[in-house]
Parts: C-alpha cells; structure tokens; sequence
C-alpha cells in the first residue's frame, strides 16, 4: 500500500472513532442546559422577573447569636417588582424599578440599604441550609443558603454586632477547675 493510502486510512478511521467515544458526550445539550455555576458567595436563584444573588447568613462562630441576612435582588422585567424576602421571623420588603438593582449588604459600596438586617430567631447551627422565601408579585420560591460563620477572616466583619461575645469568665484558663480540686474528665 502506498503511505497516502494509509495515512488516509488513519485519518478516515480516526474521524469514525471521535464521535463515538465519550468524548463527544460532554457536547450534548441535554447535559450542560441545567449547569448553572454560582460565581460568587452565597445562593442564587430566580423568582419571576427578579433575579436572587449572594443570598446568604453570616452568625457568631458558636451559632448563638443573631444572623446577619445579605442578598442582591436585580429586576430583569418590564415593570416595578415588590420583593419579599423572608427567614424565620424576619422579612424585609423592597419595591425594585424594572433594570434596577437592590443590594442589602451595608459595608458594599453599592449597597442600597446601610441597615443591616438580623435574623434573631434562627434556628439552625454554623454550617446548616437554611430555607429562605421569596416572593415577588404572585411568584414563590424558596432558595436554601448555607448559614455561615465570622470564621473565615473575609466574614469576620459580617457577624451582627449584637451577637454575644466571651467575656473572661467563660474563657478557661490553664488552672481552671485545678486549683480547688474540681476538675473532672468527660467521655
């Protein structure tokens, strides 16, 4: 056989195998249509014409304080939206102009709101999906957001400032409970 014929050959054989081989799965439209990639903090989702973004809670590192609540409302319709959003005993309801944008996020400079907004009666641990409802004209949803902590050092300025802080006497010391013969070992 002469080598064109062969390289032909390959080249013919080569072509048959792509699409069938996996590869050509990652192509399909049936597979990447409902990917929806979440390129910031906090949960997403979309009520009618209002889009949610950067849902989120931020707390104590204990969990026993207040929750600090941030969101981004966007209005994609043709018309002023009232948007409600609710987590436990806590709802904050705003009326968004068609193109505009609401961010609740009091340290942002694109914030729309400089009150922070606390959820006190949460009831839920660091770390916990928390249910959150929206409501936006006769459209529900409700959208699960992760309850974080002041832990990682980009939040620690987020936790309400009313949540509880240490005060000296829970802080234990090397001594504690030794001193007088107290100390007990559990577990």
């Amino acid at each position: 056989m002469k080598r064109h014929n062969r390289a032909a050959l390959a080249v013919a054989a080569l072509a048959l195998v792509i699409p069938v081989s996996g590869c050509a799965s990652l192509l399909s439209p049936h597979q990447t249509a409902e990917y929806h990639y979440n390129g910031g903090d906090g949960a997403s989702g979309s009520v009618g014409d209002v889009e949610v973004r950067g849902l989120m809670l931020i707390t104590d590192e204990k969990g026993s304080g207040p929750a600090q609540l941030f969101f981004t409302l966007i209005n994609k319709g043709d018309s002023t939206a009232k948007v409600s959003v609710e987590v436990a005993d806590t709802t904050v309801s705003e009326s968004i102009k068609a193109g505009d944008t609401f961010v609740q996020d009091p340290k942002s400079p694109e914030t729309s709101s400089k009150k922070e907004v606390t959820v006190d009666s949460l009831k839920a641990e660091p770390g916990d999906l928390v249910d959150v409802t929206v409501k936006s004209g006769s459209d529900e949803k409700v959208i699960e957001t992760q309850l974080l902590t002041g832990a990682l050092p980009y939040y620690e300025e987020y936790v309400p400032k009313d949540s509880p802080s240490e005060s000296p006497s829970d802080v234990p010391t090397e001594d504690a409970g030794t001193a007088e013969g107290t100390a007990t070992v559990d577990g």
